[in-house]
């Protein structure tokens, strides 16, 4: 093959490259303000399934996407169905840690308690056994999450409670300090701690006050009764 040749293909292979690259991560960019910043299930939904979605992104990542919309919008039918997809699929380690955390949430948050205690044990043995160093510092803090889920809906057991504590004391951001708060009410509720319980919703009640959890939490403490607190998987 001539130089010229091969400069000119060179050339236009890189072009293409780039090209594809470009129009991917603005297809992605696009994908993610309309979930994530927009909140619009949707109109993401509708967004991956066009052609340019499909052009860029494989049948099994739309799958694997479009689990985190159907969260949004509560669609259990719609979720089930995915799951199942994403469950017949060969993933990679990471990957399919990632999917196990989401069907723990959702198996939690319908009371699915014997479900969601495959998902976890299944994420620990992956965890533990499948990923490399680097990639369980990365999934690090998902894990730690699913030990508090496990913890506090699947054992009923409140040892993270003081952990929980510390750890909401370092959060910024309102709404993630919030939930951490409440999930060491939670915890401590399990302990029999009604005191530390009480104090634990005091803290969390103002960080959350924007959110549907924020009713529930200022009932509880009007009338000093805990009882419900657990009925939240958050």
């Amino acid at each position: 093959m001539k130089w010229g040749l091969f400069a000119i293909l060179l050339v236009i292979g890189l072009a293409l490259y780039l090209a594809w690259t470009f129009f991917s991560q603005r297809e992605a960019a696009v994908l993610s303000i309309l979930l994530y910043r927009n909140g619009d299930a949707d109109g993401f939904l509708k967004e991956l399934n066009t052609a340019s979605a499909k052009f860029f992104f494989s049948k099994k990542l739309r799958v694997l996407m479009a689990i985190d919309a159907y969260m949004m919008k509560n669609d259990d039918e719609a979720l089930a169905k995915q799951f199942e997809k994403a469950d017949a699929y060969r993933l990679r380690a990471a990957d399919r840690l990632l999917v196990l955390q989401k069907e723990l949430t959702w198996h939690v948050g319908r009371n699915e308690i014997d479900l969601a205690k495959k998902d976890y044990e299944e994420m620990s043995r992956i965890y533990d056994h499948d990923l490399s160093k680097k990639q369980k510092k990365t999934h690090e803090e998902m894990m730690r999450e699913a030990d508090y889920t496990n913890a506090i809906h699947i054992e009923k057991d409140g040892k993270y409670a003081h952990e929980l504590m510390e750890r909401a004391k370092n959060i910024k951001d309102d709404i993630p300090c919030g939930v951490t708060y409440y999930k060491a009410a939670q915890s401590y509720y399990l302990k029999g701690d009604k005191k530390q319980c009480q104090l634990a919703l005091e803290k969390a009640e103002p960080k959350l006050r924007k959110t549907s959890y924020h009713d529930l939490i200022q009932k509880m403490l009007d009338n000093k009764n805990y009882d419900q607190i657990l009925s939240m998987k958050i």
